[in-house]
């Protein structure tokens, strides 16, 4: 009896035994426990994180490599620090956003480590962004269609009455009317401006190409020009200055033009020079004397 006993309580503690060493196991499996497992803490600052709770997982380019350990605000925006393996390599141009799993919208952070620029140390911060997932995408269409009708009861207030309507009816055929036109149009000008947009390039090309194996002479005739403006623009000056003068009666040409008197003497000159003229040629004998020996 005593033996039997005996044997049932080993029995007992044996299960007992067996009972707690499948408890830890379970609790280590489910919660992902491995004992030589070191991490590396990165923080990530976003604006909001839309329901992110400690110990959400942390995956990076695909496989999950971490956790969430620790959430808090810091000046007015979100701080998450992430415990992240050891080994693993984030560089200054990673991407960390925040996503959703499944129909509930469970978080998690999703990071591409990056390619280029500098190595980030342990402790680095950077930022984050936040991706709506399919919980606030439903929401926003509940809004969105909320706004929809409040539209529809705009345009039934607007539009109610059938002259209204008859009205609108008519402008829109005459809309569709006039786009079938412009339509007809293009079609039938089609290939004309085809032609004109291929004239067009070839022309261009064709300048651009004198452009180029002429860039010397232009640029040549181009410093010719500017030159000739210059000494244009000092003709205009010495000009402007010799008709100042001419109005200001300095000169002999300003003097006969100012001056009347002398005017009228070399009008009375010219015309005793063409009396005497006229006379010569009346009587030649009087001014030519010719004498034979």
């Amino acid at each position: 009896m005593a033996t039997t006993t005996r044997r049932t309580e080993i029995q007992v503690g044996i299960a007992v035994i067996l009972g707690a060493v499948i408890l830890v196991v379970g609790v280590m499996w489910i919660g992902e426990v491995r004992w030589n497992r070191r991490w590396e803490t990165y923080s990530v600052y976003f604006d909001q994180v839309g329901g992110l709770e400690v110990g959400d997982p942390v995956d990076v380019s695909g496989l999950e490599l971490g956790k969430v350990g620790k959430i808090t605000l810091e000046n007015g925006r979100v701080r998450a620090d992430l415990l992240i393996q050891q080994g693993v390599v984030l560089r200054k141009d990673c991407s960390v956003e925040i996503r959703s799993i499944g129909l509930m919208g469970e978080k998690y952070i999703h990071i591409l480590p990056g390619k280029t620029g500098e190595v980030l140390k342990p402790g680095s911060a950077v930022e984050g962004k936040y991706r709506p997932g399919l919980t606030e995408v439903v929401a926003g269409t509940g809004e969105m269609m909320q706004d929809v009708k409040q539209l529809v009861a705009v345009l039934q207030n607007v539009f109610g009455s059938k002259e209204q309507s008859r009205g609108l009816g008519e402008s829109l055929a005459n809309l569709d009317e006039m786009l079938r036109e412009a339509v007809r149009l293009l079609r039938e000008t089609r290939d004309d401006i085809r032609a004109t947009a291929e004239n067009m390039r070839s022309a261009s090309e064709g300048l651009n190409d004198i452009v180029g194996t002429r860039k010397d002479e232009i640029k040549m005739g181009i410093e010719r020009f500017s030159r000739a403006a210059s000494r244009l623009d000092s003709l205009t000056i010495t000009l402007k200055e010799i008709t100042d003068g001419i109005d200001r009666g300095e000169g002999s040409l300003g003097k006969l033009i100012k001056e009347k008197k002398l005017y009228e003497e070399l009008d009375s000159a010219l015309e005793n020079l063409n009396l005497l003229i006229e006379d010569i040629r009346e009587h030649p004998e009087r001014y030519v004397t010719i004498e034979i020996f």
